[in-house]
């Protein structure tokens, strides 16, 4: 029995002792006031009063409540990985696939490199860092969905989605470490614990989910260099084709929820070229590039409220979920107006 319980049934307790004891014990002896069998007590002196009780604070407040759970725990951990362990089979399942389609994973013996991050002198310019963290964001973000779906106690989802975004791909890191192409980085690991981070932030913070996205650009053909594109066929686009952009959506802003506002966004987006073998190639100039512009917010558009016929009936169907995910983690080309700066050039 909780502790407030008891002290309330001690108090209640004692204060019936303190009156009933006294009144019985002070009752005097009748004198019989006929012969008759029914007998009637004599008029009895007053009883004193009982000693009042002195009020206190209310028992819950003398004795603490049990003390609340913790917020996170290794327990929990283990059960929300528990709700999500065929989400888990099906992401590793389709990294497995990648990896050994176009990363070569087991090609060679272990082996690590030094990357760097975003100079000129680098692989890629710092674009193999921002996928990286981009893929462990993305994967850390499903993840904290489908614990929030599935989980008994969700509470802490975006940890334990995070931790486990961040152990996947660490894991396929290691795996690099066995391919003599791209071989084990640390750098890679850092970024990737960026992503898992800003993928926590992301679900922490009240209502940044719905002003903030994090997506990536498969840019056509119309926007590159002529001849960038590998002639062989890869599931992840190269990095010569990528370009990963940051919205923010006026959606998600009560200012601007009644307004057309809420269909634009504000985006800033970044793309490193001349880093492709391709590109080098044919002697392209090394560049960086940053990009801010105004785009479509797609999402609101087919599946928000709105004056006029869309696709809002739909939104929580099944490809409902799965278009609107796809465009909080994918960029549609020719949806935006941009303006770019070259940071950096360099010519080959």
């Amino acid at each position: 029995m909780p502790r407030p319980v008891v002290s309330c049934l001690v108090v209640v307790g004692l204060a019936g002792i303190s009156f009933a004891g006294p009144a019985e014990a002070t009752q005097p002896n009748a004198k019989a006031a006929s012969t008759s069998k029914a007998t009637v007590p004599a008029k009895s002196r007053p009883a004193k009063a009982a000693p009042a009780v002195p009020a206190g604070p209310p028992a819950a407040a003398q004795q603490p409540g049990p003390p609340a759970g913790p917020f996170y725990s290794p327990g929990r951990f283990g059960e929300q990985v528990h709700a999500v362990r065929w989400d888990l089979a099906l992401v590793g399942g389709a990294l497995l696939g990648v990896g050994l389609r176009d990363w070569d994973w087991g090609g060679s013996k272990f082996d690590t490199i030094d990357e760097g991050w975003f100079g000129s002198n680098t692989r890629h310019g710092g674009m193999d860092k921002i996928g990286h963290a981009f893929s462990t964001y993305v994967i850390s973000d499903l993840l904290t969905d489908r614990i929030r779906a599935n989980a008994t106690n969700p509470t802490g989802a975006e940890i334990t989605g995070a931790l486990l975004g961040f152990s996947i791909m660490g894991l396929a890191e290691t795996v690099d470490g066995f391919t003599g192409k791209h071989r084990f980085s640390t750098e890679d690991i850092i970024a990737n614990g960026a992503g898992a981070v800003f993928s926590v932030f992301r679900n922490a913070v009240p209502g940044l989910r719905d002003k903030l996205d994090f997506r990536l650009m498969y840019t056509p053909a119309s926007f590159e260099r002529p001849g960038v594109t590998p002639d062989e066929f890869t599931i992840i686009p190269p990095y010569e084709r990528q370009r990963y952009i940051m919205a923010l959506k006026g959606s998600g802003f009560e200012t601007f929820k009644a307004t057309p506002l809420r269909y634009l966004e504000v985006q800033a987006g970044f793309q490193a070229r001349g880093f492709g073998d391709n590109e080098r190639k044919l002697n392209y100039p090394i560049e960086r590039n940053f990009y801010v512009g105004v785009g479509l917010n797609l999402n609101e558009i087919l599946f928000g409220k709105a004056p006029y016929p869309n696709l809002a009936r739909y939104r929580d169907t099944g490809a409902g979920w799965a278009t609107r995910k796809a465009l909080e983690y994918l960029q549609v080309p020719y949806t935006a107006v941009y303006h770019g700066n070259t940071v950096s050039r360099i010519q080959r």
